[in-house]
């Protein structure tokens, strides 16, 4: 039987078998991605030391909630490319109660996908809170993203801004936490803006 008890998303810990865990990254796909490892582990009678030791040295890939942080200014970057990731993404920001601004950039090359309707499945309205303080919108497709938000319901500030430097540097400028969301295309693009704007 393979039963896991506490699971903690804020800090990202579960128990198994009586032991504390600490997964590497944040979010519920996360846990299950962990789950099937302890599982695994159990199936192949791997000891958990071992797993214990792939949690705690489990690199950071880029654009997978990837964090940036330099004079107090943190920033968040994560892909988006179908409702089902993306409300896992969503998921993740709603927890962080703190003030934030959001830059979602929406690009439609093929490597995207041409049919961006997908916006529309996707829960952004978990990103409607008081907290969040504005949304930049950028990419190819920023005006059908920021209608998309305009439909959910967002009451503070949706703003287009076709410059991707400056669109994530208008999110960064306030000094609170700014979550990057981009689609495929848009990731490199938005992370090499990240950088210059923590510069």
């Amino acid at each position: 039987m393979f039963l896991w008890k506490n699971i903690d998303l804020i800090n990202q810990t579960f128990t198994n078998e009586k032991v504390k865990y600490k997964n590497p990254y944040e979010g519920m796909y996360s846990m299950y991605n962990a789950a099937a490892v302890m599982a695994l582990a159990k199936y192949y009678h791997i000891d958990y030391s071992y797993v214990q030791k792939v949690f705690e040295s489990a690199p950071q890939p880029k654009g997978r909630n990837e964090k940036f942080n330099l004079n107090n200014q943190t920033c968040v970057l994560n892909l988006i490319k179908n409702p089902t990731g993306a409300n896992e993404v969503m998921k993740v920001i709603e927890m962080d109660p703190s003030d934030k601004n959001i830059c979602i950039v929406l690009n439609d090359n093929d490597q995207d996908g041409t049919d961006v309707s997908w916006i529309y499945d996707t829960f952004f309205e978990k990103l409607m809170k008081e907290s969040t303080k504005k949304i930049v919108c950028s990419g190819l497709r920023a005006n059908d993203m920021a209608l998309r938000l305009y439909y959910g319901g967002f009451k503070g500030k949706i703003l287009i801004e076709t410059d991707l430097d400056a669109a994530v540097k208008s999110c960064m400028e306030a000094k609170i936490v700014t979550y990057c969301i981009a689609t495929y295309t848009a990731l490199l693009p938005t992370r090499n803006a990240i950088l210059k704007g923590m510069k």
